[in-house]
This record gives C-alpha cells, sequence and structure tokens, in this order.
C-alpha cells in the first residue's frame, strides 16, 4: 500500500506543477506568432547540430534562473556518440560525475539516420523529491516541443494524458502509453524493478519513417 500512495503522491506532484511549466512555454511557442514565425524550435527531423541548438533556444526562453538554464541545457561538447558505429548520440543531464548522484541523471538518446534526428529516447528517474517531478514535467515538455513544435499547450498536454501519465494506477506497470499525432508516435514506458517505478522512458519518432525532412 505504502508503494501506491508514493507513485500516486509522486504524479500528483508533477500534475501540480504541469500548468505553471506549460505555461512557460506557452508563453514562447504556443501563443506568440511573432516568435513562431522568429524561430522554429523543431528538432525532430533536423540535425544533431540543429537539435542541440534549438532545445537550448527554447530552455533560454522558459527561464531566467543561470542554475536552471544551465540544468536543462546541452553542452554541445558533452553530446557523445553511444558507440563506433554513430548510430546514436547522447547527454546526460545533471550528471555531476558524482556516483552517489546517479540516480538523479536524465539521459536523452538521438537517434541518427540520414544525418537528422529519426527518434528521441529519454530517460526520467524516479525519486521522492519534489524537484524530480518538476524536472520530469518540463523534460517530457520540452521533449514533445522538439519532437512538434506546432502544438500548442492543450495539444502538449493532451499528449501526456493520452499517454497515461496522470492516471491513478494500482501498478506502476500500468503507467504505460502510445499516442500519435501529426505523424509522430510517442510511447511512455515504466521502468519497474521489484514492483517499485525507479524511472519513466518517453520515446518519440516519425509514424511515416519517410517524413524526415
Amino acid at each position: 500500500m505504502k508503494k501506491i500512495i508514493f507513485l500516486a503522491l509522486s504524479f500528483l506532484v508533477l500534475i501540480q506543477c504541469s500548468q505553471t511549466v506549460d505555461e512557460s512555454i506557452d508563453q514562447e511557442i504556443g501563443t506568440s506568432e511573432d516568435v513562431a514565425i522568429s524561430f522554429n524550435y523543431q528538432g525532430l527531423g533536423k540535425s544533431s547540430e540543429e537539435f542541440v541548438s534549438n532545445w537550448n533556444q527554447l530552455v533560454s526562453t522558459i527561464s531566467e534562473d543561470e542554475d536552471t538554464i544551465r540544468y536543462f541545457s546541452m553542452n554541445p561538447d558533452n553530446v557523445k556518440w553511444t558507440s563506433e558505429t554513430k548510430e546514436a548520440l547522447y547527454y546526460s543531464f545533471g550528471d555531476s560525475g558524482d556516483e552517489s548522484n546517479i540516480n538523479n541523471v536524465f539521459v536523452i538518446n538521438m537517434f541518427i539516420t540520414e544525418n537528422v534526428v529519426s527518434r528521441i529516447e529519454f530517460f526520467a528517474p524516479s525519486t521522492k523529491e519534489e524537484a524530480n517531478a518538476q524536472q520530469t514535467k518540463l523534460f517530457f515538455l520540452l521533449i514533445i516541443t522538439l519532437s512538434d513544435d506546432t502544438l500548442d499547450k492543450d495539444g502538449r498536454e493532451s499528449i501526456l494524458t493520452n499517454l497515461g501519465l496522470y492516471d491513478e494506477v494500482s501498478d506502476p506497470k500500468q503507467l504505460a502509453g502510445s499516442v500519435t499525432k501529426n505523424g509522430i508516435q510517442y510511447v511512455l514506458e515504466p521502468l519497474v524493478q521489484n514492483d517499485l517505478l525507479f524511472g519513466l522512458s518517453l520515446y518519440t519518432s516519425f509514424s511515416d519513417k519517410t517524413a524526415t525532412n
């Protein structure tokens, strides 16, 4: 019972911080026609360099706090290939090199097809800290925006809702879902060990693989 209560409390916090985080992004990309015209935040279907640049540009618009911007931004020098085959790039957020902090590290993988990002895999750890739920929410919104920057606030929230992120569940394994919108597929998968949720993975990709342009 304690496990179930903890799970419910964690995502109650995530829901409570949802409106504030999404409104911050919406001020920049969801309701401002001028901003939409002046800057394209699309990352999926773009080169890895464009992806990282657009990610950092978006992060810089949703906060004025230097520590927040630094935490959520990608340092291009630390974006590395996962293997010598150069099929995917990865970046770790919050990785201070301290092994004791490894449970608080968020990881993004960008899979490259014909020199563009064709698929995104994002891992978010699950901890008891309220800040973790807030960070997860913001990262998910960033991923959704970089996957389809035509979505407005309601569109982004619809994705998370249809993925089951806000569902009340008795088993953490039920915290999963898949939805396709505007030619982009989103998949949410829980990572569970010994009936305890230790992370969530969010995947996005083109539902039509020929759409990478």
